[in-house]
């Protein structure tokens, strides 16, 4: 169901016109000024809430140290707290792409088996992770579209690319109980391996991403792009 012009303006009240090119104004009077009402969710035109997050059963393992780490549930904060970087129109691709800067908390429980360094393994508990910052990138492609005289963006694909710009730290609860000082030791090590960071994280962020990737797909299929931009 497509909400008439007052409506929209009204259940949507921080979209300011700007024009195309300005990007200035695209940035700070959209698209950031949107985040936090994204993150909420926009139930009267169908946005879900993307802050928190929850997932079930995330499967992460890396190459070199030869372990297998499951997350039965995680909660992903942050979406809120996002501070958008870029956003603009790549034309002669008929794609967005958007640069967002988030912290990130997430807390659940773990199941961990393999080997760590000079560990084996084979441990449950509690798990977090935190960083101040985690930089992502969508190129997302899509199609123009009008429905009763207004345009929509209609996205259709995306690629992504995320990491942390400052350090993420890691806590398995349990993990090596007893054993303190090689345990402390270890993490510090792990949470500065960035090659490990990305690897056991990347099924992290693709699930983030695909979540805030759905919320932005309705809302641009909601939000007519004549009133989001002046042309």
């Amino acid at each position: 169901m497509w909400l008439n012009v007052g409506r929209l303006i009204e259940e949507l009240p921080f979209i300011k016109a700007c024009n195309l090119i300005d990007e200035d104004c695209l940035l700070t009077a959209n698209m950031q000024i949107a985040f936090p009402y994204i993150a909420d969710g926009i139930p009267e035109i169908g946005v879900p809430r993307t802050d928190p997050m929850n997932f079930e059963n995330i499967t992460m393992w890396t190459e070199q140290n030869s372990f297998r780490l499951t997350l039965p549930y995680l909660q992903i904060r942050g979406g809120r707290r996002c501070k958008v970087v870029e956003f603009r129109q790549l034309r002669d691709q008929s794609a967005l792409r958007l640069i967002v800067d988030c912290p990130l908390l997430g807390t659940g429980t773990y199941k961990l088996n393999g080997k760590m360094l000079i560990f084996n393994v084979d441990k449950e508990g509690n798990y977090r992770m935190q960083t101040n910052s985690m930089r992502t990138t969508i190129t997302a492609k899509f199609d123009n579209t009008r429905i009763n005289g207004k345009n929509y963006w209609k996205l259709l694909t995306y690629e992504f690319f995320s990491e942390p710009t400052e350090s993420m730290k890691f806590d398995l609860g349990g993990l090596f109980s007893g054993d303190l000082e090689n345990v402390q030791s270890l993490m510090n090590d792990f949470s500065k391996d960035k090659t490990t960071i990305l690897q056991i994280g990347e099924p992290i962020e693709s699930s983030i991403v695909k979540n805030l990737f759905n919320a932005l797909k309705v809302f641009f299929n909601r939000v007519p792009i004549d009133e989001f931009l002046q042309h």
